[in-house]
């Protein structure tokens, strides 16, 4: 079964990572200048360092896709041109751009489309969506209906959420004075922008995540997190929240085939 999945970023990964563990065919298609922050559970890194790794399973960037790409025993990545993926057959689709706002219907390019998150609603723009609201409902399969709208506040944890995200102060440049698993104090000079506008931590807790530094930096541009339960999370795995949408995403798939929708 040929799978494409739209972004590259958290639960994007977490779902390439759940199918092609599984052992299905997976193509990744991702801006040239990706917006993840928690770049070591992410396969974006790809469009920009050539080569990455999460868990065991690796990634590489292809300029040109092409139907070897599905065979290979890493995961391809591409800029996400629709035109060249859907002319290499992909029977199912995930979207897991996480627009969070009404996506175009594009139900016709192939058997299965899968929407992940707000903006999709099941016989409108996909097939089947995902919810990926934190809570019960995490991870449930909609075949019929919407997940629940986007609230615009980060999932809480360790009892912050707005707090342990950081936006950038101003445009410019962007250099990091920390990497990925340091523990910082609140007040802690994290990095800059163009030399000069300091970001700094805004609580105590683990560096989780950082925007990567060849990325152009507007002011308002999610930048990093700080996760304030420090150094018991492991930043290097994927979150339960990843892995539980992953492993919908794969229900989903098996339940349209059981059905006879592939």
């Amino acid at each position: 079964m040929k799978v494409w999945i739209r972004g590259a970023g958290e639960l994007a990964s977490g779902t390439a990572w759940t199918l092609k563990r599984c052992g299905w065919s997976v193509l990744l298609t991702e801006l040239p200048l990706p917006l993840a922050i928690r770049r070591p559970v992410t396969f974006s890194d790809a469009m920009l360092e050539r080569e990455t790794e999460v868990e065991g399973i690796r990634a590489q960037r292809v300029a040109d896709p092409t139907p070897a790409d599905w065979h290979r025993d890493w995961i391809p990545v591409t800029e996400d041109r629709p035109e060249r993926v859907l002319a290499l057959n992909p029977r199912v689709i995930i979207d897991a751009r996480m627009r969070k706002q009404a996506v175009p219907d594009r139900r016709e390019w192939a058997a299965l489309v899968i929407g992940l998150g707000p903006g999709f609603t099941v016989g409108v723009n996909c097939s089947a969506a995902v919810e990926t609201r934190r809570g019960h409902d995490l991870g449930r399969v909609l075949w019929q209906g919407s997940p629940a709208a986007d609230t615009r506040r980060p999932g809480t944890l360790g009892g912050a959420s707005w707090k342990r995200v950081l936006y950038a102060p101003a445009s410019g440049p962007l250099e990091w004075q920390v990497t990925f698993g340091d523990l910082v104090e609140e007040g802690n000079r994290l990095g800059t922008i163009a030399g000069r506008h300091p970001i700094v931590a805004p609580l105590s807790g683990q560096v989780r995540g950082l925007l990567h530094p060849a990325v152009p930096v507007h002011r308002g541009l999610k930048l990093a997190d700080v996760d304030p339960r420090g150094a018991e999370v492991d930043y290097r795995t994927l979150s339960d929240k990843a892995r539980t949408v992953g492993r919908a995403a794969l229900e989903a798939i098996l339940t349209a085939q059981q059905e006879g929708r592939l």
